[in-house]
């Protein structure tokens, strides 16, 4: 009867046995984190001892065994070397208990041992006493195999009938390859297959085999793992611990594998990770943070979301700050190290990077890091960074600051993270600040910017559609060159520069702020306004211009008319040509004054010169009434080794040797006078006074003097000075104080010595 009862009471309790071992089985995936577990399963032989049979007992059994199956599939088998069954204690015994658990697909082959575990009918509990160890191995391993496993050990387990809660109140142990952990409490509830460490977890986490890292430490307060799903989750405070590196969260949840080796690493609750080295420290702080797992079990990626916050201190007392919405760090995991070899951040990125004396800012939408390992190969410095998206960057030193934007923003950094050079592509504007004076503004397609070791650019190389800008001066070119130490500016490729009152363009312009100095070279043109005028293209009317094949020269130092000017004075050298309207002045070399609108033009000087349209007044001796006559401008050459001009007083002077010719008249004398007046923004020659040795040729007559004056309106030379004399080529002569003839005519007007006016027609009187 009493063996009849106890059988009973095993076929009623396998179900229970049942899931009191998958329960042990999931509560051991709890520490595994992710690692492959490695140990032998030892075979225990138990001695079969016979005692009498004490009158407290009821039944004693030797050698049982019970299984449960669904169908053909065997789900776990519960064997004791010895049960026995008290009758005054409502209890029964088991000795030297052993489970295997299978699985309801039989792919798993945990084990379960104890010394000993009790039945107690009126609860329906199962408790194990002292030491119960359990191995959880992997899929399609034999019990006993040479196989990875973990070995979980505690003490007095207690199985709830009712719920099938499995549950203990007493330090956990674990032991796996990969390392070793602890934790106190441990509750499985089967229905959700969850299995939680309630407090004090501990794990220490070996590297991999490959990998020459220190082993990781792992703390948290306690320690659920979902079985459905693969997952662990330790809620914090968590605290992860590798040697110089520290991770700390609110929670950390791992995914497993199918192999139960980590896959994937959640950090919530304010996570952040610090690392200090001899170079200085790095943190790293975000709303949440990833981790990506190699099947090596090193590192691939880390990700950070929401509120990324990078900052890195160095010893030298640099700072770098990093902030964005996401952003994400690749590791050199095909290496078998966790060395981070990239950073990828994106949305609202921001990057203040400060050394002493110099602060730079950067904003883009999408940044990416390049890191290479430092000098000593103790930790990762910065090797180059790229803006994938629109982006700006502020430099600051001192009273300097330069504001870069571009399209696409590069740049390389030397062995203490200092940038070593920067490249602008897809657009790219510079503002650069210098105390008080106003910003200057450049624009290219690309930028290549070197800098210094204290931080500043060294030089500055833009292409593709440069132009410059400062207050009201502009600069264009194919490209341009910035040198720091020389304050010096190349515009090369179609080169222009202009202002308010000033244009010019060559084929290359080096301009020197420090220096004051302007120079052009190739194909030069410029053109100055009037004080009064403003000018906005070379081809402006009303304005001066002047060509040649090169050019320098210096700002004025006064502005003209209140506004800043390209050019106050030039040298025009080489094929020189200064023109204003169809007035044409050519030399060797052309020296201009801007500011007050002189120029000096010298060697082979020519000039081209349209004078005022004149009345005749054609003499009627015998009526004594003169009747008007319009005629056309008529255009002068003249030519001599040297010319003064002043555009305020409209005048010239011709030195060394004159020579002025026309279609109507031709003169010659050692300097000569020329005045003009302005008509429709342009100038024409209203008289020229010629002095020393003058020789008059017109219309077949030649006249002498020291003296002569040629008034254009009126069409008529005046001869004064030494003895005037006026020939025709006929032989007649006229002398007098002062002889003055007309172009449109013979009529002769002779002063005498005593004033007397004497009027001749076609021929004078000997």
């Amino acid at each position: 009867m009493a063996a009849s009862k106890f059988k009973g009471m095993r076929n009623r309790e396998a179900a229970r046995y049942a899931r009191w071992s998958a329960g042990i089985a999931f509560v051991i995936c709890v520490a595994v984190i992710g690692v492959y577990l490695q140990r032998r399963m030892s075979g225990r032989s138990s001695e079969k001892k016979v005692h009498p049979v004490p009158e407290a007992v009821a039944q004693q059994s030797a050698g049982f065994t019970i299984s449960r199956a669904i169908g053909p599939q065997t789900i776990f088998t519960v064997h004791a070397s010895q049960a026995t069954e008290f009758k005054d204690q409502n209890r029964s015994l088991l000795e030297n208990v052993n489970i295997t658990i299978y699985g309801p697909r039989g792919d798993r082959n945990d084990s379960v041992h104890a010394g000993e575990c009790s039945y107690e009918p009126t609860t329906g509990s199962i408790r194990c006493q002292g030491v119960v160890q359990i191995d959880l191995r992997n899929p399609g391993q034999k019990a006993g195999a040479e196989k990875k496993e973990l070995h979980l050990e505690t003490t007095n387990i207690l199985f709830e009938h009712d719920s099938g809660r499995v549950s203990t109140e007493n330090p956990v142990t674990l032991k796996f390859p990969g390392g070793v952990g602890t934790g106190t409490g441990l509750v499985y509830e089967p229905q959700t297959e969850n299995a939680t460490l309630e407090k004090n977890v501990e794990l220490e986490i070996q590297s991999p085999s490959q990998s020459n890292a220190t082993p990781v430490h792992i703390s948290g307060s306690a320690l659920e793992f979902r079985r459905s799903q693969n997952l662990a989750r330790i809620t914090g405070p968590v605290r992860v611990q590798q040697d110089d590196r520290t991770l700390t969260a609110g929670a950390l949840q791992l995914q497993l594998d199918a192999a139960m080796q980590p896959a994937r690493a959640v950090a919530t609750g304010n996570p952040e990770v610090i690392v200090r080295s001899a170079r200085g420290s790095m943190s790293l702080a975000a709303d949440q943070m990833t981790t990506d797992f190699a099947p090596s079990g090193v590192i691939e990626e880390i990700s950070a979301d929401q509120d990324v916050r990078a900052d890195v201190s160095a010893r030298n007392g640099g700072e770098n700050h990093l902030s964005a919405q996401h952003m994400q760090v690749l590791m050199n995991s095909d290496k078998q190290q966790t060395d981070a070899r990239e950073i990828l951040a994106q949305n609202g990125v921001k990057l203040t990077m400060s050394r002493a004396g110099s602060r730079g800012n950067l904003t883009t939408e999408n940044l990416r890091v390049e890191l290479s390992p430092d000098e000593g190969g103790r930790g990762e410095r910065i090797a180059s960074a790229e803006t994938l998206a629109p982006a700006k960057l502020t430099l600051s030193k001192a009273a300097e600051t330069d504001e870069i934007e571009g399209g696409n923003l590069s740049a390389t950094f030397g062995v203490n993270d200092q940038i070593s050079d920067l490249r602008g592509a897809s657009g790219v504007r510079v503002n650069r600040m210098l105390g008080s004076k106003p910003p200057e503004t450049s624009t290219a397609q690309d930028l290549l910017a070197i800098f210094q070791p204290d931080g500043s650019w060294r030089t500055i190389d833009e292409k593709g559609n440069v132009t410059l800008q400062q207050g009201t001066k502009r600069g264009t070119a194919n490209s341009a060159t910035m040198v720091r130490a020389t304050n010096d500016i190349t515009l090369d490729g179609a080169a222009s520069v202009d202002d308010s009152s000033s244009h010019l363009q060559a084929e290359e312009i080096d301009i020197n702020e420090a220096k004051n100095e302007l120079r052009a070279h190739g194909n030069v043109t410029a053109a100055f306004a009037s004080s009064q005028g403003q000018i906005r293209t070379n081809a402006q009317a009303g304005a001066t211009h002047i060509s040649a094949d090169e050019m320098s020269g210096t700002s004025p130092e006064k502005p003209v008319s209140g506004t800043s000017s390209g050019v106050g004075h030039a040298i025009f050298s080489g094929r020189a040509r200064m023109w204003q309207g169809p007035d044409v002045l050519q030399a060797q070399t052309i020296e201009f004054w801007q500011s007050e609108q002189r120029a000096e033009a010298r060697g082979g000087v020519l000039g081209e010169f349209l004078d005022t349209p004149h009345t005749q007044k054609q003499i009627e001796l015998t009526s004594g009434k003169s009747s008007p006559k319009n005629s056309s401008p008529v255009l002068w050459q003249v030519r001599a080794p040297q010319v003064d001009y002043w555009g305020a007083g409209e005048r010239m002077e011709w030195a060394g040797g004159v020579d002025a010719r026309s279609s109507e008249a031709n003169i010659q004398s050692r300097t000569m006078q020329m005045f003009f007046t302005r008509q429709n923004d342009s100038q024409v020659l209203e008289r020229a006074l010629a002095t020393g040795g003058v020789r008059v040729e017109q219309n077949g007559r030649k006249g002498m003097a020291d003296r002569g004056e040629y008034v254009a309106r009126e069409g008529k030379f005046i001869l004064s000075g030494g003895q005037p004399t006026l020939a025709d080529g006929s032989g007649n002569t006229a002398t007098g104080r002062e002889l003055t003839f007309f172009l449109a005519n013979d009529t002769i007007l002779i002063d005498s010595q005593n004033e007397a006016r004497t009027i001749t027609k076609h021929r004078a009187e000997k």
